[in-house]
C-alpha cells in the first residue's frame, strides 16, 4: 500500500496475480525475456495511470470537502472510495470529469511527445519498442476516457449524467435513471463477453452491482434526511463496565439477545461490545477476564436530535463502529447500520400498507 496526498491506494493481490500470469502466458507463448518485461511493463503502467485517473477523482473531491477512504486498484480497473457524495450536483460533476480529463491530457502530452520524435502513434507503424510502447499507452488513455465516459453508472459518465440531471430531478430520481441506464449496459457488455471476451462478462457484473449499490444508498440517504437519531435507534439495551467480567458479558448477550452492547465508564460511552469481542477476550484472559482487556468498537457518540443522515456518513467513515446515542451525559439507544437499513425498509409504502 502507498499513501499520496494522504490518500492510501491499495492494490488487490488479485492484481499480482494478473501480472504473474501475462508473465507466464507471455513466456509459455515463447515470447523471450524482453518481449515478456515489456508486456508486464506496459501493464503496470496502465494501473499507474489507472490509479492518477482515481487520483484526480479523490483530490478534486477534496478540494469539495469530501474525503477518501482509499483508492483499491483492482484487475477490472480502480475505485476511489468517496466518504459521501458531494452536496452540489456541480461538484458531483467536476469529480466525475476530472478523471477522464486526466486520461485525454496524458494521451494530449504522449501524442506530442511522439509526434516531436516523429514517431508514428499508429502502434503497427511503430520503428521500435519504446515507440509502440508510448503509441499503447496513448490509445490506451484515449480508450479509458472513452469507457468512462459512457453515460451509465457507476462510469464516470454515468455519474456525470447523474449531476447533471440532480440539478431539475433531484438526486434520488437522477440516480434511479443513471443506475436503470447502468445496469442496461452491463447486461449488453455481458451479452458481447459471452460472444467474444469472458473478461467483459466480469466487468459487466461488477457494472451491475455497483449500479445497483449506487441506487440502494441514496435512497437510504433521501428516506433518512433530516429524520433523527431517536426515531431510528434501539432503546433496549443493556450496558456493561470496564471492570466487569467478560463472562457476565457473555451472559448478558445470551440472555438479552442483544448484538451490541455499549461499555460505559462513569456514564460515558467509551466503547461497543459484540459477541466476537467477547469471545476473542474470553479466549485471551478466561471469563473472569475485565471487559476492558477484550477488544471492542468505536462508541460514535451522537445526540437524540441529530440528523440520522448525518449518523449514516459517520458510520460510513467508521465501518467498525456503532454509534451511541447520548442525552444529557446518558446513553438512551444504540444505531448500527443494520438498523438503518430495516428502518429504511419500515418506510416503504408497502410497509405501510402492511401496517
Amino acid at each position: 500500500m502507498a499513501v499520496i496526498a494522504g490518500i492510501p491506494i491499495r492494490v488487490h493481490v488479485t492484481l499480482a496475480l494478473l501480472l504473474a500470469w501475462i508473465a507466464i502466458s507471455y513466456s509459455a507463448g515463447g515470447l523471450g525475456p524482453a518481449a515478456t518485461l515489456l508486456g508486464v511493463l506496459l501493464v503496470v503502467a496502465v494501473f499507474a495511470i489507472i490509479a492518477m485517473h482515481e487520483l484526480a477523482h479523490a483530490l478534486v473531491a477534496r478540494r469539495f470537502g469530501v474525503r477518501t477512504r482509499e483508492i483499491l486498484l483492482l484487475p477490472i480497473g480502480g475505485m476511489a472510495s468517496l466518504e459521501h457524495l458531494p452536496e452540489r450536483p456541480s461538484h458531483e460533476l467536476a469529480i466525475a470529469l476530472v478523471g477522464p480529463l486526466v486520461n485525454l491530457v496524458l494521451a494530449a502530452i504522449l501524442w506530442l511527445g511522439i509526434t516531436l520524435a516523429g514517431g508514428e502513434i499508429d502502434v503497427r507503424a511503430a520503428g521500435s519498442a519504446g515507440e509502440a510502447f508510448a503509441t499503447q499507452l496513448l490509445w490506451i488513455n484515449v480508450a479509458l476516457a472513452v469507457f468512462n465516459l459512457i453515460p451509465a453508472f457507476p462510469m464516470d459518465g454515468g455519474r456525470a449524467l447523474r449531476a447533471l440531471l440532480a440539478m431539475r430531478l433531484g438526486r434520488e430520481r437522477a440516480t434511479a435513471i443513471s443506475a436503470g441506464l447502468g445496469k442496461m449496459f452491463a447486461v449488453g457488455l455481458a451479452v458481447f463477453g459471452l460472444l467474444f471476451n469472458p473478461w467483459l462478462v466480469l466487468i459487466a457484473a461488477v457494472v451491475w452491482f455497483g449500479a445497483g449499490r449506487e441506487a440502494e444508498v441514496v435512497r437510504l440517504r433521501a428516506a433518512i434526511t433530516d429524520v433523527p437519531a431517536s426515531a431510528a435507534m434501539n432503546r433496549r439495551f443493556d450496558t456493561v463496565t470496564p471492570d466487569e467480567s467478560l463472562g457476565d458479558a457473555a451472559r448478558l448477550f445470551v440472555e438479552t439477545g442483544q448484538g451490541q452492547i455499549p461499555i460505559v465508564d462513569h456514564g460515558e460511552a467509551i466503547g461497543v461490545l459484540t459477541r466476537t469481542d467477547v469471545a476473542d477476550g474470553i479466549a485471551r484472559g478466561g471469563a473472569a477476564g475485565p471487559v476492558g482487556s477484550a477488544p471492542h468498537h468505536e462508541a460514535i457518540t451522537v445526540a437524540p436530535g441529530e440528523p440520522l443522515d448525518r449518523v449514516f456518513d459517520r458510520l460510513v467513515r467508521s465501518p467498525d463502529a456503532i454509534a451511541v446515542v447520548v442525552d444529557r451525559g446518558a446513553p438512551v439507544g444504540i444505531i448500527t447500520a443494520e438498523q438503518l437499513a430495516t428502518f429504511v425498509a419500515m418506510q416503504s409504502p408497502v410497509a405501510a400498507a402492511a401496517r
